[in-house]
């Protein structure tokens, strides 16, 4: 008898020890139409996923096609819908913003047009259950003279993905104060306020403004003033629907940055990266890419900077530039930002001794670094990640990195080592989870793709993993689940 329980304690150890075992699939492979297409998983699930793929950078005017194809758990394609970006006449809009809710997908795209003298924002919002597309909604629009003095839109998304913003400035008018229109919509596309203001700031062709919404739909613009220049400095402007408040928000040694929007614990914050302001001047356009000296965290509620931190002796920081916020985690009183040096760069294309007009463009991604705060500001540590990295044209696919907080720890998918990685910081000791094998089997034989980092998606209280794999010129749908 008390073998025979030994023998069960055993067995169960082990099957506790190796429940949180990784597996990998693969679908068949596939080939792309066209090599500027680009590939989106959304509604992932344990049942299956779609995948939303379009032409990149599309320059025709007339069409600009949107492709949704359902996926079962197997990874077998079951059914495909097309549809096309709204038109203004015969100019097709061109996309911004994929909203993924629940059920649905709000497509957001921007069209201007100078005969009409219009530029606007369009919506169309898909439905899972129905397979269908609604037809076209004017969110935003305002009267142009010309491409030249056509002014710009900004699009936000709430944190909890319950409310759209879309900012708009007005066409440059000489010797005039900078105008802004501002609507508010929620996820339904049903508009909760507007508001039109005239800024303190002269008009301009282009600004350094970056716009985010709060849960709560009040909308933040901070406002850059001399942005390459050490006189360089930074407000918040909160609009609401009736008025507009301005707010100191750098001061002496912080600069901020590029920034995102959280939600820590039920507060809205800014967390990202600054400038202090003590090196030479932030270089238009530079190649080596503009200064980050630290990260920081803002309480926007409170207008309080929580933590303002310098990047720390033991990193190795000289290439941490021109760094942008790839993802922020936050769980329970723990944040995690990614952070990756991103700059793009283009020349004309040679055809053997002759310059033609076609362009080659190079994109840098990296160094990358993480940041570790809790939730009062206070720094845990800074982590480097990985050196960087350039693609050129199409490769731009397999440049960046993806995070998925799992209960081993905060794991990346990258292409660090030539090839699909899936690496684990901030490991927790009590964890069963083992590192996966990501080869792909084929033929009898394996190999090691590459991963497209900005596939990856998890799924919500299951142990799945989706995202879209490369290999030469073909790719493969994989699937994690522990």
């Amino acid at each position: 008898m008390k073998k025979l329980l030994l023998t069960l304690i055993t067995c169960l150890t082990i099957s506790l020890v190796f429940a949180q075992e990784f597996k990998t699939e693969y679908s068949t492979s596939f080939k792309k139409g066209d090599e500027k297409e680009i590939y989106k998983i959304v509604f992932p699930s344990a049942y299956g996923f779609m995948t939303l793929h379009h032409l990149d950078n599309v320059m025709m005017d007339n069409t600009k096609a949107m492709v949704l194809t359902k996926y079962d758990q197997s990874m077998q394609a079951i059914e495909s819908k097309t549809f096309s970006l709204p038109k203004l006449d015969l100019r097709a809009s061109d996309l911004q913003e994929v909203i993924e809710l629940e059920n649905q997908l709000v497509f957001i795209s921007t069209v201007m047009h100078k005969k009409l003298a219009k530029h606007q924002v369009n919506s169309q919002v898909y439905s899972e259950k129905e397979n269908a597309v609604s037809e076209n909604k004017v969110l935003a629009s305002f009267p142009i003279e010309g491409y030249s003095k056509s002014g710009f839109y900004q699009i936000a998304v709430s944190p909890d993905q319950t409310k759209i913003a879309i900012v708009a400035n007005m066409p440059f008018v000489k010797k005039t104060k900078e105008k802004v229109n501002v609507w508010v919509y929620d996820n339904q596309l049903n508009l909760l306020w507007e508001q039109s203001e005239t800024l303190i700031y002269a008009s301009d062709r282009s600004y350094q403004e970056n716009a985010f919404v709060k849960n709560s739909g009040e909308v933040v613009l901070n406002k850059t003033i001399d942005a390459f220049k050490k006189t360089r400095k930074s407000e918040l402007l909160t609009f609401n629907g009736t008025t507009v408040e301005t707010q100191n928000f750098s001061s002496a040694g912080f600069l901020p940055m590029e920034m995102k929007l959280i939600d820590v614990n039920g507060q809205p914050m800014l967390t990202g990266f600054f400038w202090n302001g003590k090196n030479s001047v932030i270089k238009i356009n530079s190649k080596e890419g503009e200064y980050n000296d630290g990260a920081f965290l803002f309480d926007l509620n409170n207008n309080l900077l929580l933590g303002i931190h310098e990047w720390s002796n033991d990193i190795d920081a000289k290439d941490l530039k021109s760094l942008q916020v790839v993802d922020v985690k936050v769980s329970g009183d723990a944040i995690f930002m990614l952070g990756e040096k991103y700059l793009e760069d283009s020349e004309f294309r040679k055809n053997g001794n002759t310059v033609t007009t076609d362009l080659d463009y190079f994109y840098t991604y990296g160094s990358s670094v993480v940041v570790n705060f809790d939730s009062k500001g206070t720094l845990k540590g800074f982590t480097p990640l990985f050196n960087s990295k350039k693609y050129k044209n199409t490769e731009k696919e397999k440049g960046s990195v993806s995070a998925v907080l799992l209960e081993n720890g905060l794991n990346v998918f990258s292409n660090n080592n030539s090839h699909i990685s899936f690496d684990t910081f901030f490991s927790n000791p009590n964890s069963t989870i083992e590192k996966p094998n990501l080869a792909i089997p084929e033929n009898g034989s394996s190999f090691l793709p590459n991963v497209l980092p900005k596939t990856v998606r998890s799924v919500k209280d299951y142990g799945m993993i989706y995202y879209i794999a490369n290999y030469g010129d073909r790719y493969y749908f994989g699937k994690m689940t522990w």
